[in-house]
């Protein structure tokens, strides 16, 4: 990949408010005809596979954890140009992937299993056990692989600035500031992981296809993996190995050099001293 198409999508000062502020962005085309279609072939095989081993039937919602490491083609998301800056601008340099999580909705057919979402915030156990209000640790993308373009698609659904409350939205369960995310495929939605959000109900004829790659500071141990297999790292150049949890000592999660972090010393290169200071 062309490493300087990064710098073509750095965050504006629009698109920060809009983070900072609302608590999400949506960045369209974010893949291309070509991406888009190699990502649906490749979770073709993973789905595939996934219901034999389990025993999952055609209509069953299906969830797949550590999605990284099932095909190639998902490696290109970690850094994927019209996300990637994107992240950098939001949370700093010292990021990694620390989950990766794909999830198949085919469209509801019986009305007594309606596999409607429950609101909540990401981030397992640092939610309760964390003090209020919580700091930003986190941030995913949804990678949108069909058109989820109305709300019967099974869109999924988010209370904007929620990801500055403590507790449930009052009023969200009635609908009450509660928006539908339609988006067409291709579509990247970046949220706080704070954010109240839930899955809607597919009653659409269409199955819904969703990859989510959530990115954390690299002092939290990610989810996907303790080590990642050096099968996948060798795959990788510097910077994706950074972003799947790699570095070169223990200590360099909690006081990184600059060989644990190469994101860090491609910015000062390519954005300058400056922008580097400025990130924190």
């Amino acid at each position: 990949m062309d490493e300087k198409k990064w710098l073509q999508h750095c965050a504006t000062e629009a698109q920060l408010r809009q983070f900072n502020d609302e608590g999400y962005l949506i960045v369209e085309d974010a893949l291309s005809p070509d991406l888009l279609a190699r990502l649906n072939d490749a979770v073709d095989r993973v789905e595939a596979r996934e219901r034999e081993e389990k025993g999952l039937k055609p209509d069953a919602l299906l969830k797949k954890f550590r999605t990284v490491v099932e095909d190639d083609v998902f490696l290109e998301l970690l850094d994927n140009p019209k996300t990637f800056p994107l992240l950098w601008d939001i949370l700093g340099w010292n990021i990694q992937l620390y989950i990766s999580h794909l999830i198949v909705y085919p469209p509801e057919q019986k009305k007594d299993k309606i596999h409607q979402g429950g609101w909540h915030q990401d981030g397992g156990r640092p939610v309760p056990e964390m003090e209020r209000p919580h700091p930003r640790l986190s941030l995913k993308i949804s990678y949108w692989l069909s058109d989820v373009n109305t709300p019967e698609h099974g869109a999924m659904q988010i209370v904007p600035r929620s990801h500055k409350l403590d507790t449930k939205p009052e009023g969200s369960d009635a609908g009450e500031g509660v928006l539908p995310v339609c988006v067409k495929a291709g579509t990247a939605v970046l949220f706080d992981r704070r954010m109240w959000h839930r899955r809607g109900i597919n009653t659409s004829d269409v199955t819904r296809r969703v990859l989510f790659f959530g990115y954390s500071y690299r002092w939290l141990r990610g989810l996907d993996y303790n080590l990642m297999p050096e099968n996948i790292l060798s795959k990788c150049d510097p910077i994706r190995r950074q972003l799947l949890g790699d570095g070169i000592d223990v200590k360099g999660w909690w006081q990184p050099t600059e060989a644990d972090v190469p994101l860090k010393s491609w910015l000062r290169e390519h954005k300058g001293e400056d922008y580097l200071e400025a990130l924190g």
